[in-house]
């Protein structure tokens, strides 16, 4: 996968791309893992745009696509490859 941030690319899995963001954003000791974080972004995302956005219940790859998904869509960053 390679996404696009404020003109910044990561590339890898989702799940090492969160982990990348995660490791750079916050302290890591406030999230401890990429999960943890995964759902402090889907918080931040409802109340910054008042959308829904499910995730899957389970695997931490799948959740992380489908919030990089509904970050593309609301136009926080740009998905080049999947």
């Amino acid at each position: 996968m390679k996404i696009c941030i404020d003109e910044r690319t990561h590339e890898g899995s989702a799940v090492e791309i969160m982990e990348q963001l995660r490791q750079q954003t916050f302290d890591p000791t406030e999230y401890p893992d990429t999960e943890s974080y995964i759902f402090q972004l889907r918080s931040n995302f409802i109340r910054a745009t008042d959308l829904d956005c499910p995730l899957p219940k389970s695997g931490v790859e799948g959740q992380a696509l489908a919030m990089f998904a509904h970050l593309a869509k609301a136009g926080a960053l740009t998905i080049l490859e999947e």
